[in-house]
């Protein structure tokens, strides 16, 4: 008796040490990490707001053509209007920091200059805008941000810099021709439009998208 005893003990030992041993399995994932900036531009009917054609990553222009003369307001406009989306390549993770400049043309393209009016007409960067928004992803509801509406022109330095966007949410960018529009958010009051006083030709800029941080 006393052996089959110890026998049943020393099975329940064994279990219970048995069962007492652990392996422990770290679990991972990892989402890659974003290698460079993608911006998508799409084009707006300035009379009804709506999408021309598909957004797109490869524009390198936000050719505004042809202005078309307002008898109204006596300043020129144009038939659309653009917007950049800010996104970002090779990975879902991480917000971009993006600094927003704008470097004005020269000589012929802003023929303002060459007539000798750039100082009281000014060229393309006072006379364009950018609205700065955010939005979010998944109903594309958007607020606009903290930087506003300003000129082109006073996209300079640390102004127009898009900071950390919150999960879910991107951020965009609409470039129009100034036309003194009141409704939120109004045209900067210290814009200028094109009238019948600006030299004809060709005004021209650059908007360059610089990546801080991704």
């Amino acid at each position: 008796m006393k052996n089959k005893l110890g026998l049943v003990l020393g099975v329940l030992l064994f279990f219970s040490q048995a069962a007492m041993a652990q392996t422990a399995f770290q679990v991972t994932a990892q989402i890659p990490a974003a290698t460079g900036l993608l911006l998508t531009e799409a084009t707006y009917l300035a009379s009804t707001g709506a999408v021309v054609g598909t957004p797109s990553t490869t524009a390198t222009t936000i050719p505004f053509g042809q202005l078309n003369f307002n008898t109204t307001n006596n300043i020129y406009v144009p038939t659309n209007y653009y917007s950049i989306a800010v996104g970002v390549t090779g990975g879902a993770g991480g917000t971009p920091i993006v600094n927003v400049t704008y470097t004005e043309g020269t000589g012929t393209q802003c023929p303002n200059i060459a007539a000798g009016l750039s100082a009281t007409l000014g060229c393309l960067g006072t006379k364009t805008t950018a609205t700065f928004v955010t939005a979010d992803s998944a109903t594309n509801a958007e607020t606009v941000s903290s930087v506003g509406k300003v000129r082109l022109i006073d996209l300079t330095g640390n102004v127009g810099k898009l900071t950390s966007i919150p999960s879910g949410q991107y951020e965009k960018i609409y470039v129009s021709v100034w036309g003194g529009g009141t409704s939120s958010p109004a045209d900067p009051a210290n814009g200028i439009p094109f009238t019948n006083a600006d030299a004809p030709g060709q005004y021209s800029g650059t908007l360059t998208f610089t990546v801080v941080t991704l």
